[in-house]
């Protein structure tokens, strides 16, 4: 098996609703397992992962949040890169590193201050959105 294919075969069953919801739940758990330092937990994860890359059914009829996370997905990687797509993946790529390591040291408070941030942007975006403010 090549890199590519074996990419292509993650990549199909990240697209299916059921692999999606058990993918988020192992990254959930793999962050317990960096918070609370937990061999268990990452046992868990490690099997949450392979489970993941069963093959389970599409929802008849689909989960509509996670279509539209789906969707959202496959359109941000079809877009062509520039300035903006840049930030984006570097702003992603620093926000995972930092949870990880807020995980990892323990720290609830420095996890706390980016949910925070995080929903301030959401806000200031929903609010954008609606026309309520100039960004």
């Amino acid at each position: 098996m090549s890199v590519k294919s074996i990419t292509k075969f993650v990549w199909r069953r990240h697209q299916s609703h059921w692999n999606w919801i058990i993918m988020t739940s192992s990254l959930v758990v793999f962050l317990m397992a960096l918070l609370w330092h937990s061999i268990i937990l990452f046992f868990i994860t490690a099997a949450g992962i392979v489970v993941s890359l069963q093959d389970f059914p599409d929802p008849d009829p689909p989960f509509s949040r996670i279509e539209k996370m789906l969707d959202f997905e496959r359109k941000w990687l079809g877009k062509p890169w520039g300035w903006k797509k840049g930030l984006q993946t570097f702003g992603v790529s620093v926000s995972i590193f930092y949870v990880f390591w807020v995980c990892w040291i323990g720290s609830v408070m420095a996890l706390l201050l980016f949910i925070g941030i995080c929903v301030n942007i959401s806000c200031v975006y929903g609010n954008k959105a609606m026309g309520i403010d100039e960004l």
